[in-house]
């Protein structure tokens, strides 16, 4: 009787791929070339596409932060990964370059691969691949969101949600931190997600202390962060007075 084939996900996340991770920056990413690689010698067929828009190889959110498409297609499935362009500290940007371009057109690849099993468990937080009927032999430290700068106890995150601790401040003492770019990141993301002025000035002035902190360590940082806060606080009165 002949063995049952292996689905395209049991074949690939069962592979290893340690050894052809990158760190930088505190994160971690798979070789592109490799990954590549590795899936056409299990599946010589697989095929993928950059995405063009407007016959740019990148789009734009409302920000102007700017974001590559990556298709990746195994035996008929095809997966597509949205990824932002970064810079050196691994920030998001605006009107990239086309190095910047193009490296985040590879990492995009890779992720891509990775939604089909190759090297799914390093983005799931785990340091080992799973074998079959057993269980993960080494969880990795993947930590419980909280609002990296609240100033008082946070509310609990969406279940499936994961990130370091990075700051927090509580009587102007820093207890956690892994970074002062994490901390910049975070506060750049959080004013996304306020759509009105008066939010906006809500989620500065709550987090004040922690700002403050930065400010002091980290001056370039602050100055720069406060440059952005003070650009999407004209944006949303703008819109706010039609």
């Amino acid at each position: 009787m002949s063995k049952e084939k292996k689905s395209v996900w049991e074949t690939l996340s069962a592979i290893d791929v340690n050894d052809k991770t990158e760190k930088k920056n505190g994160m971690t990413y798979l070789s592109w070339a490799w990954a590549w690689g590795k899936l056409k010698e299990h599946y010589p067929e697989a095929t993928f596409s950059k995405h063009l828009h407007d016959g740019m190889a990148y789009i734009k959110d409302e920000s102007g932060y700017a974001f590559v498409e990556v298709t990746v297609t195994v035996e008929g499935i095809s997966a597509t990964e949205l990824f932002p362009v970064l810079n050196y500290k691994n920030k998001s940007i605006q009107n990239p370059d086309a190095f910047e371009v193009n490296t985040a057109l590879q990492r995009g690849l890779a992720k891509a691969i990775a939604y089909h099993g190759l090297g799914h468990y390093i983005y799931a937080g785990e340091d080992l691949p799973q074998s079959d009927g057993e269980e993960r032999q080494s969880k990795g430290k993947v930590k419980e969101v909280v609002d990296p700068i609240q100033e008082t106890t946070p509310t609990p995150p969406p279940p499936e949600s994961t990130t370091p601790d990075v700051l927090s401040a509580k009587d102007d003492t820093v207890e956690k931190t892994n970074g002062w770019d994490m901390v910049t990141d975070a506060f750049t993301e959080l004013m996304k997600v306020h759509n009105t002025y008066e939010s906006l000035g809500k989620l500065w002035k709550k987090n004040k202390s922690t700002l403050n902190l930065l400010e002091t360590n980290r001056p370039s940082d602050y100055e720069e962060l406060l440059t952005n806060f003070k650009k999407r606080a004209k944006e949303l009165k703008e819109k706010a007075n039609g």
